[in-house]
This record gives structure tokens, C-alpha cells and sequence, in this order.
């Protein structure tokens, strides 16, 4: 197993660190986005991490290069969220439209009270609620509407993924990015599913990552399944995110991205909380490599210390 502790090879490569920002974060979203100016930077959308009841907003981070980040700080505030219930914002998903290039936020208000949909024409916000009330509002198929993800497939199609109280739902969105093409149908992967899918496309086949266990505590973890169909079903593949007991406990609600301008190196993004750690809400926002072996399945992710090293935004 790799030393947790040890630099990467050479020892003097400029690495993310982990955690890569300070303060308390989690359920992080990474991406890689051209702003209004055209400049290629990283994007973390993250929840930040305290009592649900401060929980009011949405900040993001950005990066030229995975190891210097900056804060633009606050992108959404309920209290331009008419309908939300001003507390619980949780598990934030991020997506450009094929259609008008502009960016769509999808959020959790209210502890269960919905999905909302917010726009901006810049990856750093600010943000402006979309449509007026919640994208999704109902338990449909038990599903708590909490924990969105947004995937646009190769063939523009955008997927709206979401669901807490151990079950998962997908709908397909409309082409407006903001409303349901058709009715979510229940996708739950598996019998430890709990919360936070996300999902990844890789040479023809999709990944439905997902959390199990529980968020406060030394039980979360992340797993993932495959399909030949972003609609499922989807065959378990194994655990990717598990404690390192010289590392961190709870790591788990994560993102996954293709570096820019490689063929298949992939970080992960994901939050944990330091060991020795007694506070439930403490947990921060860390990258480590992920590698997909040569059948396809992923190889379980060594938590480090050093991160990964710095790849520009701007590669290929």
C-alpha cells in the first residue's frame, strides 16, 4: 500500500495537499469550466459544513491547477429562495447547458422542502433561482429530494440523479435544463445505497457512484455500480471510499473528473474528517487519485495527505 504521508515521486512536485482549502466543507462537486472570459479553471461546489440550521448558502472554490484555490464566495442565498425553507442547504451539482452554454445549479432547500434549479451565465455565480419553486418537491419512490446530480451525456441529454432515505431516483431533464422530460424512475443500486449518486461516463460505460452508511460517523463510505444505460440497472462493483485508520474516518460523498488532456488519469473529490475528530460537522474537502484497472472496475482509493500534483485547467 502507498504511504499515506509520502510525497509523489521526486518529492518535489507541487502537490494539492489535502485538505485542499481551509475550513469545513463537504459533499464536493468538481468540475472543469470556461468562464465568460474563456479562462479554463477548476470548480468545487460544495456544501458547507455546520449545524443545518446555518446551512443558508452556497459558496464555490475555483483552481488553475488543482493546488491554489480561491474563494468567490457566496454564489446563492436563500433569502433570494422565496420557497426554501432558509436552512439545510446541502450536496450543491453544477452543469453547463449544450444548449445556451449557460450554468445551471441544482441545490437542496429545507431539509426535504425540494430540488431547486438556479442560472448564471458564469461557473462562479452569482446565481439566480430559475423558475420560482422547486424543481422537485415530492418523495417520489421514497426518495428524499435532497442530493442532485446533474450528468449531460455525450448526445447532450442532461440527467437530473438524486435521492436520500436509501433510495435513488433518475429523470431525464428537458433541453431548458430546468424541468423533467419524464416522471423519475427509481434506479437504488444497491441495498446499502443511502445518498449522494453521481455519475461518470468512461469509454461506453456508466458508473453510478453512490454514499452508504452514516454521514456522521466512521460508517461512510462510497461504492459504485455499472450499466450499459445511464438509466440503469446497474451490477454492483465494490467499495472505492473507506476510512484509512492513519489518515481520516467518513470519507465518502464524492465527484470524480477526467484531468483535462489526458486520456485516462481521474481524480476524486471527496470530503472526511481528520482523525481524532469528535465533531460531526468537521469534515473537509480532499483530492486523491482514482484508477480504473484494465477490466474496468475501480481500485479502491488510497486517502493521502499530499493530494494529487498540480495539472492545468487549460491541459489539452
Amino acid at each position: 500500500m502507498t504511504d499515506p504521508h509520502s510525497q509523489p515521486a521526486g518529492g518535489a512536485a507541487l502537490t494539492s495537499g489535502n485538505p485542499v482549502f481551509p475550513g469545513w466543507y463537504a459533499d464536493p462537486e468538481l468540475h472543469v469550466f470556461s468562464g465568460p472570459d474563456g479562462e479554463r479553471r477548476y470548480y468545487i461546489y460544495p456544501t458547507g459544513s455546520a449545524d443545518f440550521t446555518r446551512q443558508a448558502s452556497f459558496e464555490c472554490w475555483s483552481s488553475a491547477n488543482l493546488t491554489d484555490w480561491v474563494n468567490h464566495g457566496t454564489i446563492l442565498d436563500f433569502r433570494d429562495v422565496p420557497w426554501s425553507t432558509n436552512y439545510a442547504a446541502w450536496a450543491p451539482s453544477c452543469a453547463q447547458s449544450p444548449r445556451d452554454g449557460k450554468f445551471y445549479f441544482y441545490f437542496s432547500a429545507g431539509d426535504g422542502a425540494g430540488i431547486g434549479v438556479a442560472v448564471s451565465d458564469s461557473p462562479s455565480g452569482p446565481f439566480r433561482d430559475a423558475i420560482g419553486l422547486p424543481l422537485i418537491r415530492d418523495y417520489l419512490h421514497g426518495a428524499q429530494p435532497i442530493d442532485a446530480h446533474c450528468f449531460v451525456d455525450d448526445d447532450h441529454q442532461a440527467y437530473l440523479y438524486y435521492g436520500g432515505h436509501g433510495h435513488c431516483v433518475v429523470a431525464p431533464l428537458t433541453p431548458t435544463m430546468c424541468a423533467v422530460h419524464r416522471a423519475p424512475r427509481e434506479i437504488t443500486p444497491s441495498p446499502g445505497y443511502v445518498e449522494a449518486p453521481f455519475m461518470v461516463k468512461r469509454r461506453g460505460v456508466y458508473y453510478l457512484m453512490w454514499s452508504e452508511g452514516d454521514w456522521a460517523d466512521s460508517t461512510y463510505l462510497a461504492a459504485y455500480g455499472v450499466s450499459d444505460s445511464p438509466l440503469g440497472p446497474f451490477t454492483y462493483g465494490g467499495r472505492i471510499l473507506e476510512n484509512h485508520p492513519d489518515v481520516a474516518l467518513g470519507a465518502g460523498h464524492h465527484s470524480v473528473l477526467r484531468l483535462p488532456g489526458t486520456e485516462d488519469e481521474w481524480v476524486i473529490c471527496y470530503h472526511r474528517r481528520p482523525l481524532g475528530e469528535t465533531n460531526m460537522h468537521h469534515r473537509v474537502t480532499c483530492i486523491d487519485r482514482l484508477v480504473f484497472r484494465d477490466d474496468g472496475s475501480i481500485a479502491p482509493v488510497t486517502l493521502t495527505h499530499h493530494g494529487v500534483p498540480a495539472h492545468p485547467a487549460t491541459a489539452g
